[in-house]
Parts: structure tokens; C-alpha cells; sequence
């Protein structure tokens, strides 16, 4: 059955008119309406070159730019015109008529006749004339400039009519109209230049004043013309197909990499606080972000907190998981295949995070590569320890010196061997894979294991089979802490002691209920757990109970005691606690224990700022050196003041009794040793008696105790910070502090002393002698009291009087302190506890990287992250530099 439409009595009427045209067009004796002729002679439609179709694309409306508005303005409305002529009379009337429009025409600065026609190019129009054949490509932009051409004078028809179009009370110029006079036919611009397809208006209109007007508002309603008005409007923008897809994409672009900008900024941050940026297992695909209650990870939590207050993240962010839902919905039909899309880049996955972290550990790597191999040497320094899942990680960090002293982690891997040639290995293999000559390496800094200072098959001993001029140097922190570690452990009494104190901290703080009777009692925090390895935990914790040396009031003692008295008291807590608190009770009140704080007190008080200058970051190796002899000095001299100790103990005692009694506490602390029986060793055949027996319970403290504290520390300090004394005697005759000394010795003594440094200085400056040094330094010493008056006198100088401009005294000064190193073990421990659990093995190096190194973290610039990322995959560069 036919469905066709069935036209309408008007539709048939037009159609009939229109078959009465062509035949009337195509009768010869109808020369009046006969078009064939015309056409003969004017135009070859079957030579016509097929034109491109112009596709319209929609804009959006938040990339309009000025320029189409104005072009969409060029449109303009011509108001209050009076109604144009249905007939002309004499030629004078249609001049007069002509010049009337003309004047309220240039009140709108739009309407042009031919007589008045103008154009910003005049070097052009005068050169070419008005052209009515299809313009190419490249001659667009001047085809538009000429046209429309419309004049006003000697025409057959009513301009007004023709050029205007009504819209209301107002009317709208035909910018798409051109008369051509010479051959009496109208033009559609628009068409003659987009039209695919050939049209009466592209080939030329023939005039006839009864039937052009309807044609013309005939031809403005085709399909044909609005496409070739858009595109049009397309090209006076400038955006042609090409153009159109390029500028639409580059905005893509942009937007995709202000969005990951952002992305990596998260990154950034996460790494520098150090924390994790994974997620629970199944919560970190896309279409899991709108679901607030499962755990995305820092990662994505940050992202999603930021969209709130960023609409463009915002934007992204749903439009990731709109698009991830179609694709979980269709592979969970069955319409899809099963498995990630790889054509869907949300940016937020942990790929991208992946890539993001691997260009950042890059980046800073290069920094800090490129820095160290502008500097004339450096040092290593390297410690290992065990992460949570029991991996040995070997962190290596290099000192080096270029305008400041400066000290770089370049690596955290994980080694599986501990011995010093495998760790040796590790090392020259990490160096030789980052670009860092060796041969460079003028010294090592580790800790006292033997598998790092060993003699013979120590880190050290292989290193300098690499480079035979390397130096050696024990880290002065860790020898610290190894000494006062031995001390706390020489004896059975100092054993006991820390002992005590950790078993009443570990006891306490076991149980809540235990913890609210300390919270009751004191307003104080309690005493931390003391470590195994960290002696500074004992000086805190002891300094804590028992407060300063001579100086008890601040000490929480009498607040321990209350504590454990109301615990033993206390009917609730089972009877093994109330004996536990019992017997700590009774042994904190002992003489032992009182006297055993007051030796320990005043060692720590010597010690402990040591400590911590040794472990400061470009710290004075003369100031250092300095502090160390006069440690060792103070010490020597309180070895045998066992008085002071017996003084400090009773005023404490004193003290502990009254606040117990004004507590209402009935416990007093003992004022002296108790009695125990001495034991008599056995005397063997051949032995005399022991007749020099001690049987004085204090002298017996004093030298089996006290003295063997002291001598333990005193001989220590002086056996392990020596071993580079020769160095730092070098180094300390060119303190300027020493010049005054110099100038008092003699030629040779200097020389002597700088013999050693010049043996270290002659690999990266063959032409300096023991001789010239000696003489620039005696006279420089010598010259040194004016010089330090004339920097003295200059206000504007922010440099310190001892920094002169002696060259080889910079030279030597940076090279010691390459050599003085500071204990690494913290930066191995501050993340992998926190990290290892949720990263793998590299991750967990640039994770470091950028938690430690943030000031070159906080100038790697995302372009270059970017850069790095687009190189991943063809995906990602089409996506992100197009």
C-alpha cells in the first residue's frame, strides 16, 4: 500500500506554477522568461568544481568568542524606514528616494551603495573588482571582503525591499546579498561560496521586479542556505574544519592538564607529609567515588574534598564516574568484554598515581644527580634497618659541598646481604646507575657494626679498594650513643636501675585503670618505655622522675610513689598487680635507687648536649671537636668527686620524705645501704687469704659502682673519638681562632700539621705543596687582626669573623665537614613504618625522596611530570599534548 504523503491544494498550486516557469523558460518565443540562454553563455554547470560540504558543529557556549559575537551583530536592525515603493516614477524621484535611504543608512554605519562602497583593505579593492565566480579556499577571506555588493543607483527593482529583510517595526540587512549590474543577476555570497550543491542563487538569479522578492525570502528559508550561513559564520571565525576540531581539541587538552595539574599537586602533598595514598581494595574504581562511605584512600579523598571548592575538578570527577558506570553497567550485561577500558582515561585511577610518583622520584633524582656532579667531591654515608615487614633497607645519602654544605638522600633500596663487600657493591652500582663518578668519593660515613668499619672486609676496607684516597669516619653520634649505651650496662646496679624504671613505665601504662590513678594523683604525663638502643630515652626518663641534678622539685618521684601505693591499696585490682605495685614500691624507695639517679644525672647533664650538637645538620667540626674534649674533660674531673654524689643523694632523700609525709603517705625512702652479708670466695690450693676485702657497703659502691661508671665513659670517649685526631689537627691550625698561635710557631711545627691535609688535598690539586701552604697560612694568620678590625667596621657584612676569604682554608673547611656526618637512622625509621604496609619497594623510595628532600619537591615543575607521563603510552600524549 502507497503511504506517501498527499500534498496540499497550496503545494500543488506552487508546483504547478513552477512547471508553468520552466516551460515558459524553455519555449524560444518566450524570450522574456526564457533563462537557457543566459545560462549558455554565464556559467558551465557540468564544469562547476564540486564543492566541500561544511559541517556545522554546535558551539559551546562557554568558547564563543567575541569575534563570532560581533559577526553574529553584523546583522544589524535599520528602524522606523517607511515603506519602500511598490513602484518608481520619473528617474529623478528614484534618485531623490535613493539619496533619502542613503542619509539614514549612515546613521547606522552598515548600509553601503556601490558609489560609497568602502573597505579597510583599499590596497586590494582598488586592484580587484567585484568577482561573482566561486571563490577558492584561500580566497575567502578577500572574496568576503568585496562582497556583498549592493548598489542603489540605476537598478531595476527597490533596494530597500531587496537588501532588507522585515522584522517587525524593524528591518535586517541582507548581508548574504550581491546585485551584479552588469549582468542583471542576483548572488547568494554565502552559497556561491560554501553551497555543495548548486543552486539559482550560487549560478545568479535573474531580475524580475514581480517575482524577485518572493524568491529571495524564498531562498533565505532553504535548508542549503542556513548551512551555508553557519558555515559562513564558521569560517569569519576563523574556524574552519580543521580549525574547528584543532581549537576544540586544544581546549581539551587544556582542560585534561589543569586537571591532572591538580592531580599532581595531590601527589605532592601526599609524599611530603608521608603518608599512604591507596585505598581499600574495591574502592577506587571510579564509579565507587559517589559512594561517601567506603575507604578511597588518601589519594582520592583529597581529590573528591577539592572538587567541592574546584568546579573544574568537579566536573571531571562526575563526568569519571558517569562514564565508568556505562562501562561497569554493560560489562556487567554481558554487552561488553570484561576488563578495563582502556579508550576511558579518568586520570584518577592508581595508574596515574603510579606515573605521577615514578616522574616525581625522576625528576628529583636528576636534581639532586645534577648538583652533586658540579661539585669537586662528596661523601657517602649509608645505615641499614629492618621495616616492618622485615626487610633490611640500606639508606645512602651524599654530602657534598658547591656554595653551602649540603646533604642529599639519594636512594632507599632494600639490600639482601649485610655483608661489606655486598653492601660495597650495592653502593658503586647505585652510583655508577644514577651517573656519579666514584672517583669522586673522597670518604664514608657509617656506624660502628663491624660490617661497615671492619678492618678487612668492612664497607670501608672494599670502598677503598675503589677509591684508595677515601676516608673513613666513624659517626661521632652513633659513637656517642654507643658509649653511653656500654655505661648504662657495666654494672649490676646501673642494670637494675633503668631496669626498674622501664618495668614501673611498662606497668602503669598496661592498663587504663592503672593510667587513671596516675591521672588522678598527677597532672604530669607519664614516664615513656625505655629504649634498648636509644640511651637519650634513659637520660629523659631519668631526668623525668627524679628531676635536675641539686634540683628535685620538678621531678615526679613522689607522684610514682602515690600512684603505685594507690594501686597496691586498691581492693579491685587482682592481688598479682597489687604484688607488682608492691614490689616496685619497695624498690623505688631503696638507697640504691636514689644514689644510682644522682650518678646518672650529672653524666647525662655532660653527655646529652653533645648529643645533640653531633646530630645537628651542618653543624662546626671545630666547635664540635671542641665540645668533645671538654665533655671528656668534665668528666674526668667529676670521676672521683664521690662527695658530691653522697650530697645530692641525702638532699633528694630529704626532700622525697617531707612530700611523702605531707601526702599522708607513711613511707619513708632509706638513707643509707643496706647490710648485706659479704660473701667470702673460696681460696684455692696455693692461694693466699683475701685480706684486702671490702666490708664498708658505701666504699664498696664507690669502687665497684661509681668508679667503674666513670672510668667506663671517660676511657670510651677517649679511645673512639680519637682516632682522627691527626685530621682535626690539621684542620684546627687554619681555625682562625688559632691564628694568634700560629704566628708564635715555628715554619716546620705548621708544616707538620699540615702534612696530613695536603696528602688529601693533592688529588684535586697536584701543584700545592706542604711548603706554599705553610707560607700563605703564617702570613695570612699574621694579617688576620686587620682584616677581622676592617670586617668588624663594615655594618652591611652578614658573614660571620671567622669565615675569611682564604681560599685554602674554605678548601679545607668544606672538605671536613664532607667528612663530618650526622646519624641517618631516623630517616630510615620515619617512614617505613608508616609506608611499608601500602608500597612497594620503589614507591617506597620516591615516597622518601619527597617526604625528606622537600625543598627540591616544591620546585619540580608539573609541565616537566606531564612530559614525562605523555611518554608513557601513545593514549596518553594524544590526550594530553594532542
Amino acid at each position: 500500500m502507497d503511504k506517501s504523503r498527499i500534498k496540499g491544494g497550496a503545494e500543488k498550486a506552487r508546483l504547478k506554477r513552477i512547471i508553468k516557469l520552466k516551460a515558459a523558460a524553455n519555449d524560444p518565443k518566450q524570450k522574456k522568461l526564457c533563462f537557457a540562454n543566459s545560462f549558455s553563455h554565464e556559467v558551465d554547470i557540468s564544469n562547476k568544481t564540486e564543492i566541500a560540504s561544511a559541517i556545522v558543529v554546535a558551539e559551546n557556549a562557554n568558547h564563543i568568542t567575541n569575534k563570532s559575537t560581533d559577526i553574529l551583530n553584523n546583522y544589524i536592525e535599520i528602524k522606523d524606514i517607511n515603506e519602500s515603493h511598490k513602484y518608481f516614477g520619473s528617474s529623478d524621484d528614484i534618485h531623490n528616494t535613493v539619496e533619502t535611504t542613503e542619509i539614514k543608512i549612515d546613521l547606522n554605519d552598515d548600509v553601503k551603495s556601490s558609489n560609497t562602497f568602502e573597505r579597510s583593505d583599499t590596497n586590494i579593492l582598488d586592484i580587484l573588482s567585484p568577482n561573482f565566480a566561486k571563490p577558492k579556499i584561500n580566497e575567502l577571506k578577500i572574496f568576503f571582503q568585496i562582497h556583498p555588493v549592493q548598489p542603489y543607483h540605476d537598478v531595476q527593482f527597490n533596494p530597500l525591499i531587496a537588501y532588507f529583510r522585515s522584522n517587525g517595526n524593524t528591518k535586517q540587512k541582507r548581508e548574504w546579498l550581491s546585485y551584479d549590474a552588469k549582468t542583471n543577476l542576483f548572488y547568494c555570497t554565502f552559497c556561491l561560496a560554501f553551497a555543495k550543491n548548486c543552486n539559482s542563487f550560487s549560478l545568479g538569479c535573474k531580475i524580475s521586479t514581480k517575482t524577485i522578492y518572493a524568491r529571495i525570502r524564498e531562498h533565505e528559508l532553504t535548508m542549503d542556505h542556513g548551512n551555508c550561513v553557519e558555515a559562513y559564520l564558521l569560517q569569519a571565525n576563523e574556524k574552519d574544519i580543521h580549525k574547528r576540531f584543532t581549537s576544540e581539541k586544544q581546549i581539551e587538552i587544556r582542560r585534561k592538564r589543569a586537571v591532572l595539574e591538580r592531580i599532581i599537586e595531590t601527589v605532592k602533598l601526599i609524599g611530603k607529609r608521608g603518608l599512604s595514598y591507596r585505598g581499600a581494595k574495591n574502592a577506587e574504581a571510579a564509579y565507587t567515588l559517589n559512594n561517601s562511605s567506603l575507604d578511597h584512600g588518601n589519594f582520592l579523598e583529597m581529590l573528591i574534598l577539592i572538587s567541592k571548592f574546584d568546579p573544574l575538578l568537579k566536573h571531571h570527577i562526575d563526568d569519571a564516574v558517569m562514564k565508568s558506570e556505562k562501562v561497569r553497567n554493560k560489562c556487567n550485561s554481558g554487552s561488553a568484554s570484561v576488563g578495563r577500558p582502556g579508550s576511558l582515561l579518568t586520570m584518577l585511577s592508581k595508574t596515574t598515581a603510579d606515573y605521577i610518583i615514578e616522574s616525581i622520584g625522576h625528576l628529583i633524582r636528576k636534581t639532586i644527580v645534577d648538583d652533586i656532579n658540579k661539585a669537586l667531591f662528596f661523601t657517602i654515608q649509608i645505615d641499614s634497618t629492618q621495616d616492618v615487614n622485615v626487610h633490611d633497607q640500606l639508606c645512602v645519602i651524599i654530602r657534598y659541598v658547591t656554595d653551602s654544605v649540603n646533604e642529599r638522600l639519594l636512594a632507599f633500596i632494600r639490600c639482601t646481604s649485610g655483608t661489606g663487600q655486598d653492601l660495597c657493591l650495592l653502593v658503586c652500582k647505585l652510583l655508577e646507575n644514577s651517573g656519579i663518578d666514584i672517583k669522586k668519593c673522597i670518604g664514608s660515613s657509617t656506624d660502628g657494626a663491624s660490617n661497615m668499619r671492619g678492618e678487612y672486609k668492612g664497607f670501608s676496607a672494599w670502598l677503598k679498594k675503589e677509591v684508595p684516597e677515601a676516608l673513613h669516619v666513624w659517626c661521632h653520634a652513633h659513637v656517642l650513643n654507643l658509649v653511653m649505651t656500654d655505661v648504662t650496662k657495666i654494672c649490676v646496679e646501673g642494670i637494675t636501675f633503668f631496669g626498674l624504671l622501664n618495668v614501673i613505665a611498662v606497668f602503669v601504662r598496661e592498663s587504663y585503670l592503672r593510667m587513671n590513678k596516675w591521672e588522678t594523683t598527677s597532672k604530669y604525663k607519664f614516664i615513656s618505655v625505655i629504649g634498648e638502643t636509644r640511651w637519650w630515652a634513659k637520660d629523659r626518663c631519668v631526668s623525668k622522675v627524679f628531676g635536675a641534678f641539686n634540683n628535685p622539685a620538678e621531678s615526679l618521684y613522689v607522684d610514682i610513689v602515690e600512684t603505685l601505693d594507690e594501686i597496691y591499696c586498691t581492693q579491685k585490682f587482682s592481688s598479682d598487680v597489687r604484688f607488682k605495685a608492691k614490689m616496685y614500691l619497695d624498690s623505688i624507695l631503696k638507697y640504691e635507687t636514689i644514689i644510682m639517679s644522682q650518678i646518672f644525672l650529672p653524666l647525662f647533664t655532660s653527655t646529652t648536649p653533645l648529643s645533640l650538637y653531633l646530630q645537628t645538620k651542618g653543624l662546626n667540626i671545630f666547635n664540635a671537636f671542641k665540645m668533645v674534649k671538654q665533655t671528656l674533660s668534665t668528666l674526668k674531673m667529676q670521676s672521683r668527686d664521690f662527695e658530691i654524689i653522697l650530697n645530692a643523694t641525702n638532699q633528694f632523700i630529704d626532700w622525697a620524705n617531707i612530700s611523702l609525709k605531707s601526702r599522708g603517705l607513711d613511707y619513708y625512702v632509706s638513707r643509707s645501704f643496706l647490710n648485706n652479708r659479704i660473701k667470702k670466695k673460696k681460696i684455692m690450693a696455693g692461694e693466699s687469704s683475701h685480706t684486702n676485702q671490702i666490708t664498708n657497703a658505701q666504699d664498696n659502691f664507690r669502687i665497684n659502682t661509681f668508679n667503674v661508671i666513670y672510668d667506663q665513659v671517660t676511657n670510651s670517649l677517649n679511645e673512639r673519638f680519637t682516632a682522627h685526631e691527626q685530621l682535626f689537627k690539621s684542620i684546627g691550625i687554619i681555625d682562625p681562632s688559632n691564628f694568634v698561635a700560629i704566628t708564635k710557631l715555628s715554619h716546620l711545627e705548621i708544616a707538620n700539621n699540615l702534612s696530613y691535609l695536603v696528602s688529601m688535598l693533592k688529588k684535586f690539586d697536584a701543584n700545592i705543596t706542604v711548603g706554599t701552604l705553610t707560607d700563605e697560612l703564617k702570613d695570612f694568620a699574621a694579617k688576620w687582626p686587620k682584616i677581622k678590625d676592617i670586617v668588624n667596621e663594615n655594618e652591611n657584612d652578614e658573614h660571620k669573623l671567622d669565615e675569611d676569604e682564604n681560599e685554602e682554608e674554605d678548601f679545607a673547611l668544606d672538605l671536613i665537614e664532607v667528612n663530618e656526618t650526622k646519624s641517618i637512622q631516623s630517616i630510615s625509621n620515619n617512614c617505613t613504618e608508616k609506608l611499608r604496609n601500602s608500597l612497594c619497594q620503589d614507591k617506597l623510595d620516591t615516597f622518601l625522596l619527597m617526604n625528606i628532600e622537600k625543598d627540591i619537591l616544591a620546585n619540580v615543575k608539573n609541565d616537566e611530570i606531564i612530559q614525562l607521563i605523555t611518554e608513557k603510552s601513545d593514549f596518553l600524549k594524544k590526550n594530553l599534548v594532542g
